[in-house]
């Protein structure tokens, strides 16, 4: 799996800067899943959980 940097401290994935999780799924925000994104502030990673 490639490294995938991440700076999301309250996700239960993140460790040390990196993500852990074996998927990650991203999402343009509030639109259907075949919609592009104009930048990088209308995305969503929906792998996100946060930490209890």
């Amino acid at each position: 799996m490639p490294q995938v940097n991440c700076r999301v401290a309250n996700c239960i994935y993140w460790q040390d800067g990196d993500c852990e999780a074996q998927k990650i799924t991203i999402a343009v925000q509030g639109t259907p899943n075949t919609s592009s994104a104009v930048n990088d502030r209308s995305t969503e990673c929906e792998t996100f959980q946060a930490r209890a």
